[in-house]
This record gives structure tokens, C-alpha cells and sequence, in this order.
């Protein structure tokens, strides 16, 4: 590790964080309020700093989206011995939709899939498609390179190994472009931690904001009906913020991307 693990350490990595959201203008940002959301768990073999990855969980947080992720991290066991196994190769992104019964090892036939599925309008979206969607351009991997310190590889694989996984998939609750959430699935990528991604994206204007402040001035209401009420009523009551971390195997519940990760560190590092 590069950077220290002080504070300063993490300030240095929310501004790498940002800047790499800034690279990809904006997207994984905003996602449709009432998701088409398929019945079986979507399955994603993926690492965080992949540039291919990106792609496909920027179309999740663009169609909102859940899945489990199984990070899978160069020097990594706990899930990447299985997807050589699965996909005949070590290669990133792999999805699994045991919904159609695919098993898909390209970015952007996954991406077709995901919106031919997943999609009101049944077909991807210009914006998407490669190469004029970003088939991991010189931007996209730029972002990445921001992120080579951090998500790339396991960082003690033997150890992970060793560890396994946790008994049940821990739930992270937040949206692809998040500079802070981008550090926790960092963390989860170099743990090889498997969850479950509960996307929430922005779903209008008045959800912009950052560092607890939004665009609009008044009380902030979600879209009625749409996945951020739910969320808001549901699962974190009176308070809507991310990252947010559940793990079922401690009871753990909690907020701000520095505590979550001193919390992984701990009980999985």
C-alpha cells in the first residue's frame, strides 16, 4: 500500500476517488427510480479498479440495479480460482443471470444483456454502445490508473484464502460514482469480501449533492414509489447517506466510508 493508512492517507485517497469520478464525467451517477429487478440475483465476477468492470457496474447503477459481487482481484483465491473454473479463464468482468441462464465474459455483451433484459426500452442506449459507449477508452483507463494503488490486487491473498467467505454476503448500499462508496468496494475488492451491491441511484435532481448537502434548498422528499423511498423507509430509517454497510454475520450496521473501512480492515483484514 502505497498511500498510509492515517488520516491524511484518507484524504489523499477521497481526492484520488473524486478525481476519478470527474474522468468519467458523471456517469454512474443518475438510474431510473423503479428498476426492472430480475427475480434470482444477478452473480458479478469483477475488481474494482478494471476499466471493463467499470462499464458494467456504471449500466447497473444506470438501470439500479442489485447484485452480488465477487471481487475478484489479481493474486486473489476466494473467488477468482472459481471463476477460472467458470469462465475457462481469469478474465474480468464474468456475469452469471441464472434468470436466462447466461454466462457472459464480454463488457459490453453484458451490458447488451443486461439492457435487452433489465431495460424499459429493451436495447442498449447509445451512450453504451462500444466504441462510442467508452469500450475502456484512454479516459476510462486514466480512471483506473487513479485507482492502481487500491482494488487492483489482493492484498494478503493467502490469508484471504485462508479466511474464506463470510458465512453470509455482506450489503453495501450505494451508487457506482460515489467517490466515498468507490473507496469501500476498494477495500472489499483487496479483502476479496463478497456482498451484495444494493445500487441507489440518483433518481432526479433534487438527490444531487454531496457531503451531506443537495441541490435544493427545502425538505428533501425521494420520487414516490421509486427504490431511494423504499431504501429510506425500509432500511435506513430518517436518514439517507452512503456508503451503508450491513453485516449480517455481526449485526454491524454503519455510515462513513472511513468507519467502514477501518471495520473491514479489522474483522476481515
Amino acid at each position: 500500500m502505497i498511500i498510509p493508512n492515517n488520516k491524511l492517507g484518507f484524504h489523499l485517497k477521497s481526492l484520488q476517488s473524486t478525481m476519478t469520478t470527474l474522468l468519467r464525467g458523471g456517469r454512474g451517477n443518475m438510474g431510473t427510480s423503479k428498476p426492472i429487478m430480475p427475480e434470482k440475483m444477478l452473480v458479478l465476477y469483477e475488481h474494482e479498479a478494471c476499466p471493463y468492470s467499470r462499464r458494467v457496474r456504471e449500466v447497473m447503477t444506470r438501470l439500479n440495479l442489485d447484485y452480488e459481487s465477487r471481487p475478484s482481484p489479481h493474486k486473489g483465491h476466494v473467488y477468482r480460482d472459481e471463476l477460472k473454473e467458470l469462465a475457462g479463464k481469469a478474465q474480468v468482468p464474468f456475469l452469471i443471470d441464472d434468470n436466462t441462464g447466461d454466462k457472459i465474459l464480454d463488457s459490453q455483451a453484458i451490458i447488451d444483456h443486461l439492457f435487452a433484459h433489465y431495460s424499459k426500452k429493451g436495447s442498449t442506449s447509445d451512450k453504451f454502445k462500444a466504441p462510442s459507449g467508452d469500450n475502456a477508452t484512454l479516459i476510462n483507463k486514466s480512471a483506473s490508473v487513479v485507482s492502481m494503488m487500491r482494488g487492483v490486487k489482493a492484498v494478503h491473498p493467502e490469508k484471504n484464502q485462508a479466511r474464506g467467505k463470510p458465512n453470509e454476503p455482506l450489503h453495501l448500499y450505494g451508487f457506482e460514482a460515489s467517490p466515498f462508496c468507490r473507496l469501500v468496494r476498494e477495500k472489499l475488492s483487496e479483502l476479496e469480501v463478497g456482498y451484495i451491491n444494493h445500487n441507489v441511484a440518483r433518481e432526479q435532481i433534487q438527490d444531487v449533492g454531496g457531503f451531506g448537502v443537495r441541490l435544493n434548498m427545502g425538505e428533501y422528499h425521494p420520487i414516490k414509489g421509486g427504490k431511494r423511498d423504499h431504501i429510506m423507509n425500509d432500511v435506513m430509517p430518517d436518514k439517507l447517506q452512503f456508503p451503508y454497510l450491513i453485516d449480517p454475520n455481526t449485526e454491524t450496521k454503519m455510515f462513513e466510508s472511513k468507519d467502514i473501512i477501518k471495520y473491514l480492515d479489522k474483522t476481515y483484514g
